[in-house]
């Protein structure tokens, strides 16, 4: 996406609904759901969490009663156990509003579904799959490989109503890695989007022996009947699976807190993918932890945006836990360089953006008041004057400030965000703090993995940026050392542990990575992190990304690629070594508007041509010393500093299989594709 797209980015019975309880005649259950009315705790910005006693040094949220006790159930809501039970509960408190909506083609409007439309297109899809010989329980598991769109969630709920599993499967998964997870988890079912991926699935249909229907979203085309017929597989579309369900509708087989909700694969950096084990109880203490995090700034109602991967755990806990902010849910259109125009017909109060986006749109209106003496000043003293407004309690948008100034950065994002989210990746303290003023939002920045979607968030009083906030009310938090990369727990950095009702059960089929990750009840994530004097977390370093120089000393390469992305120039990087070499060195995808600014400043007269500027040694030199000055500032040493630099043409990306789907860089499978690139930057020697 290019700056100017991102301004422009669960036999027979019958279940009924009546106002504000809930009846279903297979488990004789009967709720009353309420909106709940949670009042946060004062909170302390200068000690965000709380160090309990002993030596392991364990952190917990000073949100809690009672610090030694992380929550598990929903405050206001402790009749909530299941991921089901929470799209009632939305339908309940929006007064069966608007619930999923998808684009009209070729139009401005949305189609949306109400809540009880999606209750009842849910059973229907479960009672669908029974009715292919599907079991309602919980060893049966049901693969989905598919973007972002209703059916997506509707296959969600409809396993969810029936105590099934859900496989989801990420569309950028390469055909060795899907044919792994379907075999690994004996799937008979999977609902794919469209021919593309139904076609990928049966003309592999002899390496996959338990597969014994496709069911497809978009409608089958001649082709997709024709394979489906030749390897004697079922093929079914999306539609006729929710017609035979409503038409044999099933009583509901609610599953226990306990049961396995959803087996997310890990997108795997290296090495096949692992299923991470996650329960409705894991799900659950996460909207948990949100209901206690929000606080008074949780936003009931209003629209969000389904933008990250569905198969990506974090987006499914972000539409589990809207349903229960009684919030709607847009699916975008799945083209990227639509995006910011549709986010301007949405006008969302919720935007859960990845750090990329959030970037571009600043760069682009820093670069966009550069020139100008005026334009800088006035934007730099709205947002010095909104800061002052926000930090005496006034949350305001329609100020003289926001009238002059920021109100075309508030219409790029809609012009009604309340509440912006970002995870994948760390933003800047100063982008952090640019939105947060400009658009008087609350900005909440989360850490988390597959293994337990959210393990730490920053606070709705929050206006620094620069860490990933203190624990959630759900988890403790601690640092263990890692001597092989001088860092101690007792100097308040090491390798982050968590432990709480969100951590996973284990990964599936594979005792020895489990055993591996889970130790004595606690997640070791593999992320280096370090506690900040407010208890805030900052993650500096992963602990399994290191190579060694011919001096003997290790290199931590993503703690480099932190510090030099932190200049504006970067888009992408990626810092390599080998092993009988005694330097670093770095490939940069430089962002194209602040690289060619920058290249002017440099005398650089034609900026088009970057063939030439990129092979251009004194051009890679002065690139080279301005990450320098980044690595001086954060106190990089003299071998972590790169010292050869080269510019990459194409960017990383999930379609050259360099990028992960979570958008992390594939590191094996960077350093063998840029294989000879690498080579030849060592032939040349050190730059620097």
């Amino acid at each position: 996406m290019s700056v100017r797209c991102a301004v422009g980015l669960l036999r027979g019975g019958r279940r009924r609904v009546l106002g504000g309880l809930y009846f279903c005649s297979a488990n004789r259950l009967s709720y009353q759901f309420s909106r709940p009315t949670f009042k946060q705790k004062p909170v302390s910005l200068s000690q965000q969490s709380v160090l309990l006693p002993g030596p392991e040094r364990i952190r917990s949220s000073q949100l809690l009663e009672d610090p030694n006790e992380p929550i598990s159930q929903i405050p206001g809501s402790p009749e909530i156990e299941t991921v089901f039970q929470v799209l009632e509960h939305g339908r309940q408190v929006s007064g069966d509003a608007d619930c999923v909506g998808t684009k009209i083609p070729n139009t401005k409007e949305y189609k949306w579904l109400k809540y009880s439309e999606v209750i009842s297109k849910s059973q229907s899809i479960g009672s669908g799959l029974i009715e292919l010989g599907l079991s309602p329980c919980n060893d049966t598991f049901v693969g989905i490989y598919a973007a972002n769109r209703e059916e997506f969630l509707l296959t969600l709920y409809g396993c969810s109503a029936y105590s099934m599993v859900l496989v989801p499967l990420y569309v950028s998964f390469g055909l060795q890695s899907l044919l792994f997870i379907i075999n690994q988890a004996h799937l008979s079912v999977v609902i794919v989007n469209n021919v593309e991926n139904g076609l990928k699935i049966l003309r592999s249909a002899e390496q996959l022996p338990t597969l014994q229907t496709v069911v497809t979203m978009d409608p089958p085309s001649p082709e997709l009947e024709k394979v489906a017929k030749e390897v004697n597989l079922k093929l079914i579309s999306f539609a006729d699976l929710e017609k035979l369900g409503e038409m044999n509708k099933k009583e509901l087989v609610l599953p226990k807190p306990d049961d396995l909700f959803c087996i997310p694969y890990t997108s795997g950096t290296t090495g096949v993918p692992k299923g991470a084990m996650l329960t409705h109880k894991n799900l659950i203490s996460c909207v948990a932890s949100l209901v206690v995090g929000y606080g008074d700034a949780g936003v009931f109602g209003g629209t969000i945006i389904s933008l990250l991967p569905p198969a990506h755990i974090y987006e499914i806990a972000n539409e589990v836990c809207s349903l229960y902010f009684a919030r709607r849910i847009a699916f975008y259109s799945d083209d990227i360089k639509k995006l910011m125009d549709e986010v301007k017909i949405l006008k969302p109060a919720i935007l859960p953006f990845v750090p990329r986006i959030l970037n571009a749109v600043y760069t682009h209106v820093m670069d966009s008041v550069k020139g100008s003496y005026v334009k800088s000043l006035l934007l730099k003293t709205a947002l010095q004057r909104k800061k002052k407004l926000l930090q005496s309690g006034q949350v305001l948008t329609k100020n003289i400030w926001d009238k002059l100034i920021l109100k075309k950065i508030q219409d790029a994002l809609g012009g009604n965000c309340r509440m912006l989210i970002t995870t994948s990746a760390p933003l800047s303290p100063e982008v952090m703090r640019f939105y947060r003023y400009a658009l008087s939002s609350y900005v909440f920045e989360v850490y988390g993995q597959t293994e337990g979607m959210a393990f730490t968030m920053t606070l709705p009083e929050e206006c620094e940026g620069g860490f990933v906030g203190p624990p959630l009310p759900c988890n403790f938090v601690k640092l263990v050392d890692v001597p092989e990369m001088g860092y101690y727990a007792k100097d308040d950095i090491g390798e982050v542990c968590v432990k709480g009702a969100n951590v996973f059960k284990g990964y599936y089929k594979n005792e020895e990575a489990s055993k591996e990750s889970l130790i004595d009840g606690w997640q070791h994530t593999g992320d280096v992190g370090k506690w900040l004097p407010n208890g805030t977390l900052k993650i500096v370093d992963r602990k399994k990304h290191l190579f060694k120089l011919s001096q003997g000393e290790y290199i931590a390469p993503e703690k480099i690629e932190n510090v030099y992305s932190r200049s504006k120039m970067v888009l992408q990087i990626f810092v390599d070594g080998l092993s009988d070499k005694d330097f670093v060195i770095v490939l940069v995808v430089p962002e194209p508007v602040s690289f060619q600014n920058w290249l002017k400043t440099k005398g650089c007269q034609n900026t088009e041509d970057l063939e030439s500027i990129f092979s251009n040694k004194e051009i890679r030199l002065e690139f080279l010393k301005e990450l320098h000055k980044f690595g001086k500032m954060e106190d990089l040493n003299r071998l972590e500093q790169a010292r050869n630099l080269v510019f990459l043409p194409d960017p990383f990306t999930i379609e050259n299989a360099l990028l992960t789907p979570t958008l992390k860089v594939r590191r094996k499978q960077a350093s063998k594709h840029y294989e000879e690139t690498i080579r030849q930057m060592y032939k040349e020697g050190p730059l620097l």
